[in-house]
């Protein structure tokens, strides 16, 4: 039936109807305002009486907001929409229009609510040991907070395709971690990696403590430490390790940084002295074995005294790496490692027990420098971090060379030969600084001596004359070259005879990498040589002496 037919029902009926049914009706037939109604019953010829009109134009007047209110109530995007048909110029369509974008967005939400829901359960059911599942899971519900999650898995099982399980691959990504200048937090991503591998049942806990019972020194102090804190790893005792690095350990005793230099190296500040170089690659344990050799000079047990020169440019380091130890049998926190672009000028005297005075002057040339050297050769970049260590190495041993006696150190770490740094083994860029050396003539006539420091032959679990022919087959298996290369170099300028001497070198008992119960017998060697190759003279005398060398 048509609205116009509706209407002239009502009307025909009219005495049927209350007020209330009357609005009701005609509302429904269309009709917008009481206005429009009594306009069509006066067309119809059907009078309205006035009691009726003032009572049909009440209804239609509080109808309105009554209808908007049921709108609100009912909040659909429907109920909004039939407040705006009903009344197009209603006084709330700029509300009810707002209403509508409302309710799309609930709807939207609720939509994306119930597909995270579907993710949910689906996540739960996917093959998190399958990477084509995961990518499926990743297409399907690109919006899923588990996305990040399955992207990590996915990372991990081709790191597992690349590296393989177990504790073997365990081991090399930890060392490929440690030498990764692209990790900020390599002691987080290692303890990271390891409760993946024992929660994801890739080795146990049992596995994990046999391996550090192994290598105690497989992991830092501070992995360590959170890997007990988190309930993964709590045996400890399994290891074999001794309780006061234990006990250390759990009490998280904080690393130390040392400083950076307060300048750039130029030149050597002492004129007159024996020039000691120290040379190694980041991590190669160059600044403990330093710490160590510098606390033995410091201990009064070989040389009777050492007095530190306050106007080195390294003169706060130096205090700092003489007090690393203070006695046998002691545990320490070594330091962190310095700064890899920093060169160290640390000048001192040493007292001999004859009452000889030996002006030296060590340099702990920076990590970066072999590198650096490989990497001007090679014709590799170089950023201005790489060339400012290459200057400073210049101009102190070429531009600013002085007449001084020098020695030349070498640290090389045991057991680091596969470690990777920018995806090269140490050997590249030791053979690499040795043809440097070799070409721009840095170890001339006035070198007294070239030492290759083996540090942490602890490893080794050997002494004496069978740790000797251990460390000589270490050195023909890895680094053969490099030892021909500085013996060529000896030769050719006549240096000790033309020998490099290799002398192992240990800090003590090392475990978690960075504590330490000292033993002083390797660092006071290197202390004797130094007394011994350097020129001592009597109080007064030291002009005299030098100036009769550089004649």
């Amino acid at each position: 039936m048509s609205a116009d037919n509706i209407i002239e029902n009502i009307l025909d009926n009219l005495d049927q109807y209350s007020v209330d049914e009357l609005a009701a009706a005609v509302k429904q037939a269309g009709v917008k305002s009481a206005e429009e109604f009594i306009s069509k019953a006066r067309e119809a010829g059907v009078p309205l009486k006035k009691s009726m009109r003032d009572a049909l134009a009440a209804k239609f007047a509080g109808s309105e907001d009554d209808d908007w209110k049921q709108a609100q109530a009912v909040g659909t995007e429907e109920a909004f929409r039939k407040y705006l048909d009903d009344y197009p110029e209603g006084k709330y369509r700029d509300e009810a229009r707002k209403g509508i974008d409302e309710a799309r967005r609930r709807k939207e939400e609720a939509r994306k609510q119930e597909s995270m829901n579907a993710s949910e359960a689906i996540w739960n059911n996917v093959d998190k040991n399958s990477i084509s599942s995961l990518h499926d899971f990743i297409n399907t519900y690109p919006g899923s907070p588990h996305c990040r999650e399955a992207r990590r898995i996915i990372t991990d099982l081709r790191r597992d395709e690349y590296f393989g399980v177990g504790i073997e691959a365990l081991d090399k990504q930890i060392k490929n971690i440690n030498t990764d200048t692209k990790i900020n937090n390599p002691e987080e991503t290692i303890a990271d990696l390891i409760e993946n591998y024992i929660s994801t049942g890739k080795i146990s806990e049992i596995q994990f403590l046999d391996a550090l019972a192994d290598d105690n020194n497989m992991i830092r102090g501070k992995v360590a430490h959170r890997l007990w804190e988190a309930g993964v790893v709590t045996d400890f005792d399994r290891t074999g390790i001794d309780s006061s690095f234990i006990a250390h350990m759990m009490s998280d005793i904080p690393t130390e940084e040392l400083p950076e230099p307060p300048r750039p190296m130029k030149g050597i500040t002492k004129k007159e002295c024996t020039e000691v170089y120290f040379w190694g690659i980041p991590s190669s344990g160059k600044s403990c074995a330093l710490g160590a050799i510098l606390s033995a000079a410091n201990s009064g047990k070989v040389a009777e005294s050492m007095q530190k020169d306050n106007d080195c440019q390294g003169f706060g380091y130096m205090n700092r790496l003489s007090n690393l130890f203070k006695k046998n049998g002691e545990v320490s926190t070594l330091p962190k490692g310095t700064p890899s672009t920093a060169t160290y000028e640390m000048g001192f005297v040493l007292n001999d027990k004859d009452g000889k005075e030996h002006p030296i002057t060590c340099i702990d040339l920076a990590g970066e420098l072999v590198r650096c050297m490989y990497k001007k050769d090679a014709g590799e970049t170089m950023n201005a971090s790489n060339q400012a260590v290459l200057q400073t190495m210049t101009d102190i041993l070429v531009d600013n060379r002085t007449g001084n006696r020098k020695m030349h150190f070498f640290v090389i770490e045991y057991g680091a030969e596969d470690r990777q740094y920018e995806g090269l083994p140490q050997g590249v860029y030791l053979d690499a600084a040795v043809q440097y050396i070799a070409r721009t003539g840095i170890f001339k006539k006035d070198t007294d001596g070239i030492y290759i420091l083996i540090s942490k032959v602890d490893k080794a679990k050997a002494k004496g004359a069978e740790l000797q022919e251990i460390l000589k087959k270490y050195i023909e298996d890895n680094y053969l070259s490099f030892y021909n290369g500085l013996k060529k170099v000896c030769k050719d300028n006549e240096i000790n005879r033309g020998v490099v001497q290799v002398l192992p070198f240990t800090l003590g008992t090392v475990c978690f990498q960075n504590y330490c119960k000292f033993d002083d017998t390797t660092a006071n060697n290197v202390v004797r040589i130094l007394l011994e190759r350097s020129y001592g003279y009597k109080p007064g005398r030291m002009r005299n002496i030098f100036e009769k060398l550089k004649k």
